[in-house]
């Protein structure tokens, strides 16, 4: 029997921990078992597509040898939740042929120029299991496939860190090990009436997960509205999926950038000609910085509801939901949660 020990700890120090502690524990569908077992499983590197300047979509497929579909296994991350990718720290870079994009990357990111954000002395495992052989880190899905046992996530790399040097070794056909699923985000159905996501950057990923699933229920009918901040229009993450999701009479979204596109917008201003021609069809996309008065906009339809408790998703830096907190607290809102 498994107990939330230190031992499950994922060392990262985590105000608001990844892990919390605990796995998983969405009930699974009748009679199937979820390829993962909370045991590192092989899994081959099939797709590497870049994003943006520094984010990399990878899709992951469980090695075919070790994956029988006919026993009723299937691959289940359940939204929000996520994943631990672990790597050997003996990797020697120069063994493996990295994928051409991933060679050019590297070219373009010296890792000279980055230093590791937390201090050496302070750096933890994530996974204290590993016996030092091995260092992991905590990946969010945005999508998986059931039946092919295949899962793609967005990482951003961090020239001279641990993870992404390893991950620069990687090219199609890699071998990766993964472990799942971890995550205690649940609701239920039409539980409630809106959903509210607030995210940043890459940590789109989990309310991402989240808002795609509800849009999947055909017997879900929550109103969804994300709000997406991202520093420009070159690194605006998964635009055509959100553009496709708008399609949906429940789900409305919008996207703000905090490095403006040209020199001649004035402060009032939220759009100009340049970035408008840049911009896909009828995509709501704002070349300013999310402000108080957006936050207030963007409840107020929940909000002023009688008997309506809108549910809050946030997912970003410490100061960006700092940020957004700080508002609804102020609109009286206090039913959110942070991945």
């Amino acid at each position: 029997m498994e107990t939330n020990s230190d031992q499950e700890c994922c060392g990262s120090g985590c105000t608001n921990c990844v892990l919390d502690l605990k796995p998983s524990r969405h009930k699974l569908p009748p009679g199937v078992t979820n390829l993962f077992d909370r045991t590192y499983q092989p899994f081959v590197c099939c797709s590497i597509v870049q994003q943006a300047e520094n984010v990399f979509r990878f899709t992951f497929r469980r090695d075919k040898s070790s994956h029988d579909p006919s026993n009723n296994h299937r691959l289940i991350v359940p939204p929000g939740c996520h994943l631990l990718m672990r790597a050997p720290k003996t990797f020697n870079r120069s063994e493996y042929p990295a994928d051409d994009q991933l060679v050019l990357w590297r070219k373009q990111h010296p890792a000279h120029q980055v230093v590791d954000r937390v201090p050496t002395s302070e750096l933890e495992k994530y996974d204290k299991n590993e016996e030092d052989l091995f260092f992991s880190r905590p990946y969010t899905p945005i999508a998986h496939n059931h039946e092919a046992a295949t899962f793609e996530v967005l990482i951003k790399m961090e020239p001279g860190g641990k993870m992404t040097e390893y991950l620069l070794t990687l090219s199609i056909g890699s071998t990766t090990e993964w472990k799942g699923v971890y995550g205690e985000f649940q609701r239920r159905r039409n539980q409630y009436p809106n959903v509210v996501g607030f995210v940043q950057g890459v940590a789109i990923a989990p309310v991402y997960s989240t808002m795609r699933s509800i849009l999947d229920d055909d017997e879900d009918y929550t109103r969804l509205t994300l709000c997406a901040c991202f520093r420009d229009l070159e690194n605006v993450l998964l635009r055509d999926e959100l553009q496709a999701m708008a399609g949906y009479w429940n789900f409305k979204y919008e996207t703000y950038l905090s490095r403006r596109s040209c020199s001649c917008l004035q402060d009032e201003a939220s759009s100009c000609s340049c970035i408008a021609k840049r911009k896909k069809y009828n995509e709501p996309i704002y070349d300013r910085r999310l402000d108080e008065k957006d936050i207030a906009r963007l409840m107020a339809p929940s909000s002023e509801k009688k008997n309506s408790s809108p549910l809050v998703l946030l997912c970003g830096t410490d100061s960006f939901t700092s940020f957004i907190i700080s508002n609804l607290v102020k609109l009286g809102i206090e039913n959110f949660y942070i991945f």
